[in-house]
């Protein structure tokens, strides 16, 4: 088990973000979060790492590094036969597109099976067609 830390935000970002306190958060502490998104909803990286740094008193949550948890809570789940304990697929980009990891195409099942529709653009990418009711707010 990981924990979350408290960091300076490195000199290379505070152009985006100014100085303050980051948050590198721990996968358990997503996966806590990404629990309490109901099913027909989604949410985004921007909107978690909010409240992530709302939660611990930071200024901003490393984007990055929650983007990168995501993808590896979503390869722990390989198949279509398990149980699946935390709806990783109801958390998407900022621009709506799917996150990209391993299966990541039928993660975007799972979201059209909850009664998004899907758009396909550019060689690779899925975005969601969603509308600002069904987007969760933390």
């Amino acid at each position: 088990m990981t924990t979350s830390k408290l960091v300076g935000i490195p000199i290379k970002m505070e152009k985006f973000y100014g100085k303050g306190t980051m948050l590198h958060p721990s996968m358990e502490d997503i996966e806590e979060l990404v629990k309490v998104i109901p099913k027909g909803t989604i949410a985004t990286i921007d909107g978690l790492t909010k409240r992530l740094s709302k939660d611990f008193g930071t200024d901003v949550t490393c984007p990055m590094r929650t983007g990168n948890a995501l993808k590896k809570i979503a390869e722990r789940y390989s198949s279509d036969a398990i149980d699946f304990q935390v709806p990783f697929w109801r958390v998407i980009r900022s621009d709506t597109q799917v996150i990209k990891s391993k299966n990541f195409e039928f993660w975007a099942s799972l979201i059209e099976d909850e009664g998004f529709t899907l758009l396909y653009t550019k060689p690779g990418a899925i975005k969601v067609d969603v509308d600002a009711g069904r987007m969760f707010a933390f």
